[in-house]
C-alpha cells in the first residue's frame, strides 16, 4: 500500500472527527451564541465541514 494513500486516509479520519466534534459543539449553542460567531443554525454542518476539510 502506498504510504501517501495511508497518510491521507488517516488525515481524513482526523478531519472527520474534528468536524464531528465541531458540529456537536456548535449544535449545543443557542441562537444568540451562534449569531455572535456569525452563524445561523442552518449553517452549522457546512461550517464544520469547511473548517476541517477545505483548509488544505
Amino acid at each position: 500500500m502506498n504510504i501517501d494513500l495511508l497518510t491521507g486516509f488517516v488525515r481524513d479520519i482526523r478531519s472527520a472527527r474534528r468536524a464531528a466534534n465541531e458540529f456537536e459543539r456548535l449544535n449545543r449553542m443557542n441562537s444568540t451564541e451562534l449569531a455572535q460567531l456569525g452563524l445561523d443554525r442552518t449553517e452549522i454542518s457546512s461550517y464544520a465541514f469547511n473548517k476541517h476539510f477545505n483548509k488544505r
